[in-house]
């Protein structure tokens, strides 16, 4: 295993961690992704030994996402944005790509339309992102709090139509995301740094 292999190793098997207990929800909260107008760019992603810079072109979609094996991985990073709020719309299919795990149980958990979710906020030229806790979801969803079920041992589906959905989002982002907890950080790169 070569030494940039080793270094992307950590992310991955967080990441899979993470998933390891995911929340899907039953449908996107919108009708149409969108390219936020803020995300195009050069951003350097580091993290655990990961120093790589993403290149996310206009219409935001990204060739670079580190994938596994040192294969970059092509994902389109469109969504909304509700307030400060922006999300990040991804099918099974593509949650599974971004975090290495193409085959894995995303797409066999996942009822047909469900969509994952990546909450982001961007200041002073850094990106952060976060995803659901499926504890925190799981546990919102036993008090009545959100409307959802469990699926298979660790999934949570949170349920509605696209605008409840988009009510959850607005008024109980804290019943899906820990914002306190470490976040997932980009940072741009001047446009003078790259070519």
């Amino acid at each position: 295993m070569s030494a940039a292999a080793r270094a992307l190793r950590p992310l991955v098997l967080a990441a899979l961690a993470l998933c390891a207990g995911c929340v899907a929800f039953e449908r996107s909260p919108v009708a149409e992704r969108r390219c936020d107008r803020d995300l195009p760019g050069h951003w350097r992603l580091r993290a655990e030994g990961i120093d790589k810079t993403l290149r996310i072109d206009a219409r935001c979609h990204t060739e670079d996402w580190p994938g596994l094996r040192e294969r970059p991985v092509a994902l389109d990073l469109t969504g909304f944005a509700i307030g400060e709020d922006r999300y990040i719309v991804l099918s099974p299919a593509e949650a599974e790509r971004a975090i290495g795990a193409e085959g894995r149980s995303l797409t066999g958990a996942a009822p047909a339309g469900a969509v994952f979710l990546v909450l982001y906020r961007i200041e002073d030229g850094r990106i952060s992102a976060w995803l659901p806790d499926s504890q925190r979801a799981l546990a919102a969803i036993a008090r009545g709090e959100l409307d959802g079920r469990k699926l298979e041992d660790r999934f949570a589906l949170v349920q509605g139509d696209a605008e409840r959905l988009r009510a959850t989002l607005a008024r109980h982002t804290d019943l899906l995301y820990d914002t306190r907890a470490k976040a997932m950080s980009l940072q741009r790169v001047p446009s003078k740094e790259h070519p």
